[in-house]
């Protein structure tokens, strides 16, 4: 049966969001956005500049006002970048002939991403086009913290048969973007042991896994929603093989769209054990 959240889930959320705003950065685990430290990888390209050419200009990335990798723009505007943070976030310079442009990114370890801009150099803007993230499941552990923060871009995560997001041991995920999709996943997101994910889109999130959409166990939170401001949310967690949400001890699971919203699963859409919480808002439930 189905519950909504009562004052001991919201005093766990309480006790889980205060434990973690002392860590601002990767975390000490060192697992980051996918495991093993990797690399962020940048294919972009320059696709206009307004009173300019598109070749030839370099293109950086900072930290701490560090330079950490510079290239150059071919003939076409392509550029490629690969660095490896230790942030959540960058700054990407432009520098052209009489110009120099930059804007701070959200960036995640282990991830391909396209990022298409056009230079506009009096006034000076960075108009991005095409912003899209393929991320490498993610693992995160021990206190790692993992932050995605930009409505511009769309945010894909690929398991590869393996579980999209994996997250305990007090760690916290933390996504937000225009478009969040989960795809070939064993389970969407599992959380336990004061494991944190957050997910918010200004569209669509897309859970989609072969056993449970989301699993939590241990003092979990996991939350997917709109944002503040939202253009056209809809929410969808699909299991083919098991449950939709599966919680158990005292984790909680809370769903709040803005449009449509549906829970399905092989089995069931939700499964609940021990003080576990969900509230699916209004979610349809679809029973195997």
């Amino acid at each position: 049966m189905v519950k909504f959240l009562n004052k001991h889930s919201f005093l766990l959320i309480l006790l889980l969001m205060t434990s973690f705003v002392s860590y601002g950065f990767w975390g000490c685990g060192g697992d980051g956005g996918g495991g093993g430290g990797k690399k962020t990888r940048i294919n972009g390209t320059v696709l206009q500049v307004i009173d300019g050419p598109v070749s030839d200009i370099r293109v950086s990335i900072f930290e701490n006002n560090r330079r950490k990798k510079s290239t150059r723009t071919n003939q076409f505007g392509e550029f490629n970048l690969r660095f490896q943070s230790d942030f959540n976030t960058v700054r990407i310079e432009f520098e052209g002939p009489d110009y120099t442009l930059s804007r701070i990114i959200s960036v995640t370890r282990d991830s391909d991403v396209e990022f298409d801009v056009i230079l506009q150099t009096s006034p000076g803007a960075i108009l991005v086009e095409n912003w899209v993230v393929f991320q490498n499941r993610i693992r995160a552990k021990s206190f790692d913290e993992i932050i995605f923060d930009s409505l511009e871009a769309d945010f894909n995560i690929d398991g590869n048969g393996n579980n999209c997001i994996n997250v305990q041991g007090d760690a916290r995920v933390e996504i937000a973007a225009r478009n969040i999709t989960l795809i070939d996943c064993k389970e969407g997101i599992h959380a336990e042991n004061f494991g944190l994910v957050l997910l918010e889109a200004d569209e669509d999130i897309s859970v989609s896994a072969n056993r449970d959409g989301i699993r939590t166990n241990n003092n979990t939170f996991v939350r997917l929603a709109r944002t503040v401001t939202p253009v056209d949310n809809n929410i969808f967690i699909t299991s083919l093989r098991e449950n939709g949400i599966r919680t158990a001890g005292s984790s909680a699971v809370e769903i709040d769209p803005q449009n449509q919203c549906t829970i399905s699963g092989g089995k069931s859409a939700v499964v609940q054990s021990g003080t576990s919480s969900v509230n699916p808002s209004t979610c349809t439930l679809i029973d195997g």
